[in-house]
């Protein structure tokens, strides 16, 4: 095939497919979304699984399709939209971090829930899914935090923040992550529209982003922006790269904490966590597999765990892998790769330890 550019110099060079977006909400120019590779009967013989595409999730975040090539508007049965592929040379990608060209590596957000799933941040692997920056944008996302340090006050719509500056009516809050109080009160992920600016510090958002009333206020992390921030972008190809996901967990701690098979679960941090959050990782299905766990903030009385399921390889080579422990302080973190029968530790970062 020749993909080589037919027009000006200045033209990008894309790979386009035209796919059925099975969502009914608005996509946005540069949202990833992934193609729906169980859908209908699974022992039927179906195209569909390889032209109806949806946003990113726990279970289609190892088939990325490719990035809106520009807005479509919210369809009510869904609609035909056209993505760019991996391989696709200065496509747009909706931002989720600011950028500088040529620099760092970016990831699709995945995860059980949330509007803003589709828009990239910081990645740690490469392949589908990934992309290059090949633009800086500087001042896209006006604020952000990954530590939980942002409050959410009890009525769920007041929402305090290091700084609002450059934000207005109307304007868009992205919660990643935050406290919950219980299964049933949490943060509640994804774009959330702002109502007015109070103040330097304070947001008030038009809806409520909490599942039900809290006891007291919700520390959270986020980022906002106004418009859809994108930037030019190389779709790199190869492995799929899992994907990203934020998790929330409750502050009573967590034994059997759920996650995202592959790819990067960031944890969110700033809490005072009862007991341990305990990520049990099950088997891989093949060999050279990888799986992260990041720690954004620092968390008190009890730690992040990850427990393979099945007792896996220190980073020595040899000795066996229980558990790691002790990861309790931002950047904290685990890298594994799945060796056919075990899973491997790839690298331990701060406070992660071994046992």
């Amino acid at each position: 095939m020749d993909a080589s550019v037919n027009g000006p110099q200045k033209m990008t060079n894309l790979i386009i497919e035209e796919v059925w977006y099975e969502g009914t909400d608005a996509l946005k120019q540069g949202e990833a979304v992934c193609y729906n590779v169980d859908y209908g009967t699974a022992a039927d013989v179906d195209g569909r699984r390889a032209n109806r595409v949806e946003r990113p999730s726990l279970t289609n975040s190892k088939a990325f399709a490719g990035v809106a090539e520009r807005n479509y508007s919210a369809k009510n049965a869904g609609q035909r939209v056209r993505i760019c592929v991996p391989g696709s040379k200065g496509a747009p990608i909706a931002l989720g971090v600011n950028t500088a060209i040529g620099t760092g590596l970016l990831s699709f957000t995945a995860g059980a829930s949330g509007s803003h799933r589709g828009r990239f941040y910081t990645g740690k692997y490469k392949g589908r899914g990934s992309a290059i920056p090949r633009q800086t944008v500087a001042a896209g996302i006006l604020e952000a935090d990954n530590t939980g340090i942002w409050s959410l006050a009890i009525d769920g719509v007041t929402l305090t923040v290091a700084s609002t500056t450059g934000l207005a009516a109307g304007d868009t809050v992205v919660l990643l992550a935050g406290e919950m109080e219980d299964a049933l009160i949490y943060v509640v992920p994804g774009k959330h529209v702002i109502s007015s600016i109070t103040d330097a510090t304070t947001i008030v958002l038009t809806a409520t982003a909490a599942s039900a009333v809290s006891a007291g206020a919700l520390l959270c992390m986020g980022y906002a922006y106004n418009g859809n921030p994108i930037c030019q972008a190389d779709l790199l190809t190869g492995d799929e790269c899992g994907g990203i996901e934020f998790v929330s967990y409750l502050n009573a701690g967590n034994a059997t904490q759920g996650h995202m098979v592959g790819g990067v679960s960031y944890v969110g941090g700033g809490q005072t966590i009862a007991a341990a959050v305990t990520f049990v990782l099950a088997q891989g299905t093949l060999p050279g597999e990888t799986k992260a766990f990041v720690l954004l903030g620092a968390l008190t009385t009890s730690d992040m765990e990850v427990d393979p399921a099945t007792n896996g390889v220190r980073m020595d080579g040899s000795t066996a892998l229980a558990v790691v422990n002790g990861m309790d302080v931002a950047a904290d973190a685990w890298y594994g790769v799945f060796g056919g029968g075990k899973w491997h530790t790839a690298d331990v970062v701060g406070g992660a330890t071994e046992a």
